[in-house]
Parts: structure tokens; C-alpha cells; sequence
């Protein structure tokens, strides 16, 4: 397998799960300037919903919105129908939803949401292979994220969501154009939480990540702005 070292930087996604509005907006206020793109979940987007949205767009930032659509075509191409007015810069499907979803999705999208990335979701980031076997997906969890990613992009999605242990493997398997989103990004030092798949920034980085997406080692830190910081610090 090819092996491949990226030396550009990615960027970072602030994983935005936390239990209030209020205090979402103050770790937006708190992250300032530095922090470009936000991320929201389904804890945040089933609360607060659209408003939450437009607020953070207000502030100057880029949305992903991680839903992790999942169901019938039809009902997914709706779904985007429904989001396409929102201000949103990326948004997550799962790619188990199959061939005829994904690319009815990726057509959808091209009309009604052009400046919008979809992302391809793989295999959950806490998930391994005893966890895939539960469900009666019997491969290695690496052959499951290849045969899903390679799904997806030939499927016309943009991007892929991935653990960065996936890196190395997807990137020459992968259309250059194709964006890797990465989860499960843990700073030297710091807990791993319920992540099983894990890298530090600097290495999701030299293995290729466009996008690193970072929650609680910045949400829990005493001052975001400075566990931000030394993320960044340490990618330079």
C-alpha cells in the first residue's frame, strides 16, 4: 500500500455536544477567531434546531451539520430538501444506506445545495471488529471502511468521514477531490473517552486528514481557547 505523509494543515472542526445553548455560545465566544468550523450534532440540532444554526453562522463560522441521514432514498432526498435553506457547509449520511440513496443524495445535493459537502459515514469511530460482528458484518473493520468509502465516492459523494487510523489506507484508494473528515482525534495526553480508534492531531495530519473534528479536549478544558491553541501549536 501506498504510503502517504501530508505535511498541510488541516483543519479543525469544534465538535459542538454540549448541554445548553448558553454554553455553546460561550465556548464560541471563548474559541473567537481561531476556531473556523463548528460541528453539529444531534444532541445540539434536535434542542436548539435551526436557530442554533443561523446563530453560528452569524458569528462568522462554517457549519457541519452531522445528522447521519439513513433511510429509504426517497426519504433522504427529501430530507436535504428540507435542510437546503439552512446555512450549512457539510452534512453526513450514512454510506450503509446504499448505492441508489447516495447517489440519489449526491444528484439532490448538486441542485439544491451546491456549496454543501456531504459526507459519507463508514464505520463509527466506536466501533470495532467485535462490535461490527454484533450486527452480523463478519469482514475486518478495515475492509468494511474501504468497500463503503469506495461506495460513496463512486456513488458522487464529496467527502468521507473516517477514524484516522483509515487515513493511510483511504487517501490513495480514494479521488484526490474526495475530503477525509476525521474523528476520533485525541491530543497527547488527554483521555480517550469511548473512542477506539484514535490518533494524535499531528499524526491524523501527516496521514493525510483534511479535517479533524474535536470535541471534549477543547469543551472540557478550563480555557478552550488555549486547549485550541495547542492543538494548532502542535500540528505547526
Amino acid at each position: 500500500m501506498m504510503l502517504v505523509v501530508s505535511n498541510s494543515r488541516p483543519e479543525i472542526i469544534l465538535a459542538l455536544d454540549v448541554e445548553s445553548r448558553a454554553k455553546a455560545t460561550t465556548i464560541l465566544q471563548e474559541t473567537g477567531d481561531q476556531l473556523k468550523w463548528v460541528k453539529v450534532g444531534l444532541q445540539s440540532y434536535l434542542r436548539d434546531g435551526p436557530d442554533l444554526l443561523r446563530e453560528i453562522a452569524e458569528m462568522g463560522k462554517r457549519i457541519f451539520l452531522d445528522l447521519k441521514l439513513h433511510d429509504i432514498p426517497n426519504t433522504m432526498s427529501k430530507a436535504l430538501e428540507s435542510l437546503s435553506s439552512l446555512p450549512i457547509s457539510m452534512l453526513t449520511l450514512h454510506a450503509t444506506a446504499g448505492p441508489d440513496a447516495l447517489a440519489e443524495c449526491a444528484h439532490e445535493a448538486k441542485t439544491l445545495m451546491p456549496e454543501v459537502t456531504l459526507l459519507a459515514v463508514t464505520v463509527l469511530t466506536s466501533m470495532d471488529e467485535e462490535s461490527l460482528s454484533a450486527i452480523g458484518v463478519d469482514s475486518p473493520v478495515e475492509n468494511q471502511v474501504i468497500k463503503l468509502a469506495k461506495l460513496a465516492a463512486e456513488s458522487g459523494i464529496g467527502g468521507i468521514v473516517c477514524s484516522p487510523l483509515e487515513l493511510r489506507m483511504l487517501r490513495p484508494l480514494l479521488p484526490s477531490e474526495t475530503k477525509l473528515v476525521t474523528p476520533g482525534i485525541r491530543p497527547s495526553g488527554s483521555d480517550i473517552g469511548d473512542q477506539k480508534r484514535i490518533m494524535t492531531p499531528g499524526q491524523a495530519q501527516r496521514a493525510g486528514a483534511d479535517y479533524l473534528v474535536i470535541g471534549r479536549p477543547i469543551l472540557a478544558a478550563p480555557k478552550p481557547s488555549q486547549a485550541l491553541a495547542s492543538i494548532i501549536a502542535e500540528m505547526e
